[in-house]
């Protein structure tokens, strides 16, 4: 009921599975393209301290893409989605959980005591 059906989620997925897309999304943030247009036209001592700051600048941007990436995924990958595509046989409601996980356990030990 409202949980996530992927193996790795949230920021991790998007870190993994969508690197690609985190960093395009990262290369075209308008603060990114400003500050690196500032960097090309600026005196040569201005710019080191610049590109430093397009090193702390580009972190905060990355993260940022890195979370929407995530709400976009985590919102696609729902356990329902999981079970419509058949990545999931059956979901559990939280108060079926115990009885269905004792039944699960007994049956297994079932099969290894009749072999």
């Amino acid at each position: 009921e409202g949980s996530h059906a992927s193996v790795i989620g949230g920021p991790p997925a998007a870190a993994v599975v969508f690197a690609g897309e985190v960093n395009r999304r990262t290369d075209a943030d308008p603060r990114l393209q400003e500050l690196r247009e500032r960097i090309s036209t600026a005196a040569p001592t201005a710019q080191g301290q610049l590109r430093a700051a397009l090193a702390v600048l580009r972190s905060e941007v990355r993260s940022q893409k890195l979370g929407e990436v995530a709400a976009e995924f985590d919102r696609i990958h729902s356990i329902e989605r999981a079970r419509e595509v058949g990545s999931v046989d059956r979901i559990v409601a939280p108060g079926e959980l115990r009885p269905y996980l004792i039944d699960a356990v007994e049956r297994g030990m079932a099969r290894c005591t009749t072999r």
